[in-house]
């Protein structure tokens, strides 16, 4: 059995310590951010699903298009793109990064965020 070190990227500088700042989709900050992950050697990136949040697909690609070898693990939320659509999506977002794309499908957080997509 192997082990995979996986890093998790967001759109900008903010964490349970760090209050959000700058703006919403902050492309050097994330294009700097995979970098990181990968020059420190991680194996795959989770670029998470928020409802609130700039969409993973195009922080996926930003992030890919700014790194050459390590992989992304994108959260899709079913139901809110139809299913060829979301197909199609992953398929090109998968050639657009020479197949390093996984893609982990998420039932949803509470309630309430679950309503803010509708």
């Amino acid at each position: 059995m192997s082990i995979q070190f996986l890093g998790m990227i967001g759109h900008r500088l903010a964490s349970e310590i760090i209050p959000a700042s700058g703006p919403l989709f902050d492309k050097n900050y994330i294009a700097d951010f995979a970098r990181a992950h990968e020059e420190a050697g991680f194996d795959r990136i989770l670029v998470g699903y928020w409802s609130d949040q700039p969409d993973g697909f195009l922080v996926t690609a930003h992030a890919a298009a700014n790194t050459s070898r390590i992989k992304f693990l994108l959260a899709h939320r079913p139901g809110f793109v139809s299913p060829t659509l979301a197909a199609r999506k992953l398929a090109s977002l998968d050639h657009l990064t020479d197949g390093r794309l996984a893609v982990h499908i998420i039932s949803g957080g509470s309630d309430s965020e679950q309503r803010r997509d509708g």
